[in-house]
């Protein structure tokens, strides 16, 4: 068990930013404001007294891969011949990036805001986030989940599945014990 000073230091220095037992208000509870830094304190200081194992935690982002995919207005363009690709202008209706798709058959080419390409570097940089995303008007938010000691469930498993299996074999030596003695007094 902590003492008081302990505690009281950890308190203080929560309350100036720093972690306590490995976790922040703002990795706890990112998108929700209604949570003080008190209360979120209080309920960590609390839950580190009672326990002495300290539980350990994973990083988990706040955004799916699929909530964080760009999502399109689409625009088709005029073709320039018969047998030419139909050519289309792609905006992320969140970020505001836009591509022009097929000018050769599938071909992507980032343009900026007024739709000439973009050089090298920031054009290969956005088209690797054409199909999956992430699209850059999310910020990255992560909070930490504990995770949960898979081994020492493991023995609590077997000990019940022993016990069954003792109470089986139990069962059996019974069933045997009394076919004898029935075999025995006819």
């Amino acid at each position: 068990m902590k003492s008081n000073s302990q505690i009281h230091t950890r308190y203080l220095t929560s309350s100036l930013g720093a972690k306590v037992d490995g976790i922040s208000a703002m990795q706890a509870h990112p998108l929700d404001p209604s949570t003080t830094h008190e209360r979120l304190i209080y309920a960590v200081v609390e839950s580190s007294v009672r326990s002495e194992r300290v539980p350990r935690f994973k990083r988990k982002l706040a955004f799916t891969a699929e909530e964080t995919r760009h999502h399109y207005a689409i625009e088709a363009l005029e073709k320039s011949g018969s047998f030419r690709p139909q050519p289309y202008i792609y905006t992320c209706v969140r970020c505001r990036w836009i591509f022009r798709v097929n000018d050769s058959r599938g071909s992507i080419v980032a343009l900026d805001g007024l739709g000439r390409r973009l050089p090298e570097p920031e054009n290969a940089k956005r088209i690797v986030t054409f199909h999956r995303g992430p699209c850059p008007a999310f910020p990255v938010f992560e909070y930490l989940v504990a995770e949960v000691d898979r081994e020492s469930l493991l023995p609590r498993y077997l000990s019940r599945i022993v016990e069954v299996l003792r109470g089986l074999a139990h069962v059996g030596r019974l069933r045997n014990r009394r076919r004898r003695q029935e075999t025995t007094t006819v």
